[in-house]
């Protein structure tokens, strides 16, 4: 189905897609498909280099799981996030990306998590790869001190079971452009990535802007000392006299 959704000066319009869990996306080349197990929209899907890539993917799911449970989540279309897959067929129960306010609504306001997350949460038949690219970071690829990607196999929907997230190297790896490969995963997977470059000190900026916290704090210890010195001062000649 498409609608059409026209701005309010009449001159712009934007083609909405829509899908449902019998949707078919189809990667010929790679002899694999794609479905997600819900409802939902977006302006334009295409296959680029055997990967979908999906604009503004709006989907009707509203909760999902992270850190130990399912949690509601306030997220708004999904800009641009690519999804790839290889001699298997992937079933999508979860997913959605944060912007850092989001993300923070997300944990009750908590500053600590107010970053660009991604997740995906999968069902897959056969032995191939799977492929993720959230865009949450131009350096999310390049540096691996401004990120946090974990994944779990498989065993992740086994109660019963006390092994971890596995290690990277153990089945997944990520690429320098970003993307996370999945290539143990033989019947589910969860895949969770959270950027952190926002934190990174920019070295072109001045001291005082790049340490902007560190500036300010100093400048506060350095009047509380003027006016601890002041006084001082000002009590030792009133005791003299």
């Amino acid at each position: 189905m498409t609608f059409f959704v026209f701005s309010p000066s009449g001159c712009k319009s934007q083609t909405t897609n829509s899908f449902t869990p019998e949707t078919a996306f189809v990667i010929p080349n790679w002899n694999a498909t794609m479905y997600f197990a819900f409802n939902g929209n977006y302006s334009e899907a295409h296959l680029r280099n055997d990967t979908w890539v999906f604009i503004n993917l709006q989907i009707d799911s509203y909760t999902a799981w992270f850190f130990g449970g399912q949690r509601q989540i306030y997220q708004a279309p999904i800009d641009t996030i690519e999804i790839g897959a290889k001699d298997c067929n992937i079933t999508i129960t979860s997913l959605y990306v944060l912007n850092q306010t989001q993300d923070q609504n997300s944990f009750l306001n908590s500053y600590l998590f107010g970053q660009r997350m991604g997740q995906a949460q999968y069902n897959v038949t056969g032995s191939g790869s799977q492929s993720f690219n959230f865009n949450l970071s131009p350096v999310f690829g390049l540096n691996p001190h401004i990120r946090n990607v974990v994944v779990r196999l498989d065993n992740f929907f086994n109660t019963n079971t006390t092994q971890g997230f596995n290690p990277r190297g153990e089945g997944w790896a990520v690429l320098s452009d970003g993307t996370v490969t999945i290539t143990g995963a033989t019947s589910s997977a969860i895949v969770m990535c959270r950027d952190y470059s926002s934190k990174l000190i920019d070295q072109n900026l001045p001291f005082y802007q790049a340490h902007s916290v560190l500036t300010v704090s100093l400048l506060l210890v350095v009047c509380m000392i003027a006016v601890g010195l002041a006084v001082y001062v000002k009590t030792s000649k009133q005791e003299k006299r």
